[in-house]
């Protein structure tokens, strides 16, 4: 839609909103809104919660493994959604509680004994603290990394176990992001895909991390030096990505010295496989680490480029 912009006496301009919207939102005239700047854009955000609706889902015929509900689950809360009624044939309360463990903001608030589970969002967030999030993510992930080079080049003493769980608190943020996105509003439909694909990107990234520090965990196989240099360079490709999304103008600087990096990897990478093949396993998650986070500069221009 388009709306003609109206000069005022004290040299401000106004533009109108549709009224569809202002009634959708219960606005009035007293009502204030948060105006964010993107470019040539103008982001209009209301002051109320972002509600997703309600969903239903029957886990009757599902495997008694929580994996196969929690991706059902995991889907409808990243969607946005803010309450989930769930069916089944049989007592899944165990499952289900350790599912809403790992989704942030989610708890189980009512149960029956005709085994019908209500979960709800009960955080009372309002979604509107993009940056602040992207930012925790890009934390937890580095953080991540930083904890797996530690192992895998030290004491090589995780335990499975372990990993499971720092990997769930991984994808526990990388969820909530994708919540947050879905729940926000966005000056166009590109604007939207945009950001989603990006937050996607990351938990790509953390889940090839936890594939590396399993691999090391199940092969204890003794690591060159080489190996451990592309391993530094891989999270020095991933501080850089990281650091290239908060910029808000094109560093031509820090988007060579990443394709730099990211060649010198892959020769590394080559000349390690002719001298130590087993060492394998461990380059192709590395450079998958690396290859995803120079992904992310085509996603980060896309996204600060203006029309």
């Amino acid at each position: 839609m388009k709306r003609k912009i109206i000069k005022q006496a004290n040299q401000a301009y106004t533009i109108t909103l549709p009224i569809n919207w202002i009634r959708e939102n219960n606005l009035s005239q007293n009502s204030e809104l948060d105006i964010t700047q993107n470019g040539k854009s103008l982001i209009v955000n209301t002051d109320e919660k972002h509600f997703g609706g309600s969903a239903k889902i029957d886990i009757s015929n599902l495997p008694s493994s929580t994996g196969a509900i929690y991706i059902r689950i995991a889907a409808l809360y990243a969607k946005g959604v803010d309450e989930i009624t769930i069916t089944s044939n049989k007592d899944r309360t165990k499952e289900i509680i350790e599912i809403v463990s790992s989704l942030l903001g989610l708890a189980l608030v009512s149960q029956d004994k005709d085994k019908n589970y209500i979960i709800k969002d009960v955080s009372g967030t309002n979604y509107h603290n993009l940056d602040e999030i992207f930012k925790r993510t890009f934390q937890i992930l580095l953080s991540f990394y930083e904890s797996a080079i530690e192992d895998i080049f030290g004491a090589s003493s995780e335990k499975l176990e372990d990993l499971k769980a720092r990997d769930i608190e991984v994808n526990k943020f990388c969820l909530y992001l994708q919540r947050t996105i879905n729940k926000n509003s966005y000056s166009g439909e590109i604007n939207g895909r945009i950001v989603f694909t990006y937050s996607f990107e990351l938990e790509k990234i953390g889940d090839e991390i936890s594939k590396l520090w399993k691999t090391n965990i199940e092969s204890k196989t003794k690591k060159p030096e080489k190996l451990k240099e592309i391993a530094e360079i891989t999270k020095k490709l991933l501080e850089y990505s990281f650091d290239l999304y908060h910029q808000n103008t094109y560093n031509s600087k820090l988007v060579d010295e990443i394709f730099k990096l990211k060649f010198k990897l892959r020769d590394l990478a080559q000349k390690l496989f002719k001298t130590n093949k087993e060492s394998l396993n461990f380059s192709r998650h590395l450079i998958k680490i690396a290859e995803d986070s120079t992904d992310l500069i085509h996603l980060t221009l896309m996204r600060n480029i203006s029309l």
